[in-house]
This record gives structure tokens, C-alpha cells and sequence, in this order.
């Protein structure tokens, strides 16, 4: 398997149009790696550090909680998965890699759920290992029904394992898509390189160091037409091409990241989430270049109870209101409303919208749903948002209510489902995100 690995990591270099073939998110690269990210996660000494993880998870106060003890096991083989994930994008020659996702099931594998730090349902994300030393071009092309907005963000290592600033990573540049210069068929390249932009707009300079961080959100409203942005990356100058890493070199590097991200995450959360009173949620902050703003919070609910959310659009292309469990980790997207953005809710007659999170469905369309929990994390985001929005109008009314008391405290245009139309309701969001397996097609790779 390895040499497998090895040879469609050098074909990609060369050019080998064979080896990036198939949808943008199911190239032969991905499967290959995901078919080796499993390889690693069945190893003994990562199974050991999940039980580490999760024995780090029970002694914090979440642990203590109904939902944060049903989710442990959960949440630490997902932030397992994602660190795999991130060796395997460290060791391997620069090829994006989708990460952070849901779990899925294609060529055979079966492949588990990745994600951490609140990872937001909305988002595809993909990520690749840099050189500051290196010169890089990314091409690609926009499809005929595109992401609301694709946002490339450069940070100084894996969110979580260097300086312990915001979001766990020095923010180092950023590239969001309506901000570039496309061609007239939708296409477009990037160029990373440590030289001074020179009038560049679609540039990310570089700085001279090794294992730089790049992110790349493809983020949907429309899950079921939207399509991710097929794109590939190439080294411009003379580096010798890498060959994928093995299962035993990728273990030791995930347990490394493991080993930091864990912890970090788990402060993180402790001193930015949980400080805050339970069911009440803070005005957003502004995020760094071009990614609007975003807030958070914790739910705690008894079984008669629900919290009524109601927040303003303020003009920003995508608002999204998403839950995770007590650790962070997304509930399930796929086929349960754990998150809605505003092409999927309803909104209210004034423009704002309200949603509803209950541990039992309360028949509301816009139903935040934990998968029967009491309790968790509550994250709200405004992306492909117009600078001077301001943040002190964007959460109108946080609310906690009796299930006997909900419809009084929602507009009296809320819409209600009938188990027929939950169902159908849940049934959509499958086919949607089955979507983002099979939809566009990768990029050939071509000699620079």
C-alpha cells in the first residue's frame, strides 16, 4: 500500500492526469490518504491516545455532565481522526486534503467522523502543508453553481500546537474569492511565494519558515446546489518531491499533534465558552481578514425546556447558527438539523431569525436539534459580511422557555413540521451532503 501511496504522490508531480481524476473531494489523492488515515487510527498506540484524550475529557468539569460523559468517546476518536488528518498533510507532499468532516462511506472504506473546535457544517474544509522557503501557484476554477464565498487562511502551524493566541494559531494572511481576480470561464491562480505582492492581488506572501498552515473554506448556503471549488496546488521551485509518509512516521507526528490540541482546545473552551453563563449568548467579535464575525455559547437544558435564539442577518451573505457537544465536536449535520444557515431556516417577517433548541423535537421548522442532549456548545457565524456591520444588533433576544410556553414566545409566523415533513426535512440534508463527495471534478494536474 505504501509504495501505492508513493507513486500517485510523485505522478501528481509529473503531471499524471490519472492520478487527480474523480469528484473534487473524491480525487484518488483523498481516497488514498483517508485509506491511510485509517490504517493509523487502527494502530495500537493511537487507540492508546484516544484513551488518553478521553480520560483527559472525563477529569473536566464537562465530564461530570450528562451530555459531555455520553459524548466522550465520540469527540475524542473525532479530534484522533482530524490530527491523523493533519501528520498526514505535514509528512506528504502539498496536496490539499479535506479534512474535518463528516463520516461517510465510498470505495470501500469506511471512514469516521473528523473534526474539533467547534468545525462548522457549512464549511468544506481543506487544508495543505507549506514551505515559506517554497513558491507555489494554486488553480482553479469556480463551477456553475459556486460556494457562497471560498476563503483561503494562512496560519503558522495547526490550529492549537503553536503560540496560544485566538483560534490556536498565529493568523498569518488571508484571500477571500470576491476579493480576487477570476477569468471569464470562472478560473483563477493564486500565488504563495515570500516575495512582496507587487501589485498582485491574488497573492499570499509567505514567511521563511517551514510547516506553514493553509486553510481553505469552501462555505455553502445552499447545500444542494452548491459545489466545491476544484483546486490544485503545485511547488514552483526545485524541491525534491516528497513520498507519502508511512503509517508508523504519520502516528508519531499525529500523537505529537494530539497531544496539543487536546489540551489546548479543552482550555480554550473552558476559559471562552464556559466562563460565560449557561443559555445566554455574548455579541459577536470581528474575525480576522475578511471572515465577517461570530459568537458562541453554552446550552444547558432541562427536558421541559427550550432556548429561543433570535438573531439578525445584518446583510451578511451566510448566517449560520450551529450546535456541537460539550467538546466541541458538530453534532450530526447529515441527518439531523444541528445546524441551519439562512437558506435552509425560515425567517422571520422582520428580516431576523429564530431558532429553537430543545433536546426534543418541538415541531419548529427552525429547530437547532442536539440529537436528543441537554447540553452543549452554540456557535453563530456572519460570512460574506460588508465591514461596518455592527455586532451590538446582531443577537436581538436570547430566550429559555418551557416547551408549554415556546409558541408564545415565538412570531406568529413561525413554521411548524409534521413528523412527515421532519422527515423529509432530514432526508434532504443527506442527499445534500452526499453531495459534496460526488459533485465537480478535480483539476488535472499539469506541469507548471
Amino acid at each position: 500500500m505504501i509504495k501505492r501511496l508513493t507513486m500517485i504522490a510523485i505522478a501528481a508531480l509529473l503531471g499524471n492526469a490519472a492520478s487527480n481524476t474523480g469528484p473534487v473531494l473524491g480525487s484518488v489523492q483523498q481516497i488514498e490518504r483517508e485509506r491511510l488515515a485509517l490504517a493509523v487510527l487502527a494502530r495500537p498506540d493511537m487507540q492508546s491516545e484516544i484513551r488518553k484524550v478521553a480520560a483527559l475529557y472525563a477529569a473536566d468539569a464537562q465530564g461530570r455532565t450528562a451530555a459531555g460523559a455520553h459524548m466522550i468517546g465520540r469527540a475524542s476518536h473525532s479530534i484522533t481522526m482530524a490530527a491523523i488528518y493533519y501528520a498526514i498533510s505535514e509528512l506528504g507532499g502539498p496536496t490539499f486534503l479535506w479534512c474535518c468532516n463528516a463520516p461517510h462511506r465510498r470505495a470501500g472504506l469506511v471512514v469516521p467522523r473528523a473534526g474539533y473546535g467547534i468545525d462548522n457544517p457549512d464549511n468544506v474544509y481543506r487544508i495543505v502543508t507549506l514551505d515559506g522557503a517554497g513558491r507555489y501557484v494554486i488553480r482553479g476554477r469556480m463551477p456553475p453553481a459556486p460556494p457562497a464565498e471560498i476563503h483561503f487562511e494562512l496560519r503558522d502551524s495547526v490550529p492549537g500546537t503553536g503560540k496560544v493566541v485566538m483560534e490556536g494559531g498565529a493568523l498569518l494572511a488571508g484571500l477571500r474569492s470576491d476579493r480576487m481576480i477570476r477569468a471569464a470561464d470562472g478560473s483563477f491562480t493564486v500565488a504563495l511565494d515570500a516575495a512582496p505582492a507587487n501589485g498582485r492581488i491574488n497573492h499570499i506572501r509567505l514567511p521563511r519558515q517551514p510547516g506553514l498552515h493553509l486553510i481553505v473554506r469552501d462555505l455553502f448556503t445552499d447545500w444542494s446546489t452548491q459545489s466545491p471549488v476544484p483546486l490544485e496546488i503545485l511547488r514552483l521551485d526545485d524541491a525534491p518531491a516528497k513520498a507519502e509518509p508511512d503509517a508508523s512516521a504519520v502516528a508519531k507526528r499525529a500523537i505529537a499533534i494530539l497531544d496539543k490540541i487536546a489540551a489546548f482546545w479543552l482550555d480554550f473552551d473552558n476559559r471562552l465558552i464556559y466562563a460565560q453563563p449557561a443559555n445566554t449568548i455574548a455579541a459577536p467579535v470581528v474575525r480576522g481578514v475578511g471572515r465577517g464575525m461570530a459568537t458562541s455559547g453554552h446550552f444547558s437544558l432541562k427536558p421541559d425546556e427550550a432556548l429561543v435564539v433570535t438573531v439578525d442577518r445584518l446583510s451578511a451573505g451566510s448566517l449560520g447558527v450551529q450546535l456541537t457537544d460539550p467538546w466541541g465536536v458538530a453534532y450530526d449535520y447529515v441527518r439531523r438539523t444541528s445546524s441551519l444557515n439562512n437558506v435552509q431556516a425560515s425567517p422571520n417577517h422582520d428580516g431576523t431569525y429564530s431558532f429553537v433548541i430543545a433536546a426534543r423535537d418541538p415541531h419548529v421548522r427552525n429547530w437547532l436539534d442536539p440529537q436528543g442532549e441537554a447540553g452543549g456548545m452554540v456557535a453563530v457565524r456572519w460570512q460574506d459580511l460588508a465591514e461596518g456591520a455592527n455586532p451590538a444588533l446582531a443577537i436581538r433576544d436570547v430566550r429559555l422557555v418551557t416547551m408549554a410556553a415556546l409558541r408564545a414566545a415565538l412570531p406568529p409566523e413561525t413554521v411548524f413540521l409534521s413528523p412527515r415533513e421532519r422527515a423529509a426535512q432530514r432526508t434532504q440534508r443527506g442527499l445534500d451532503f452526499a453531495r459534496r463527495l460526488t459533485s465537480g471534478s478535480a483539476p488535472v494536474a499539469t506541469r507548471p
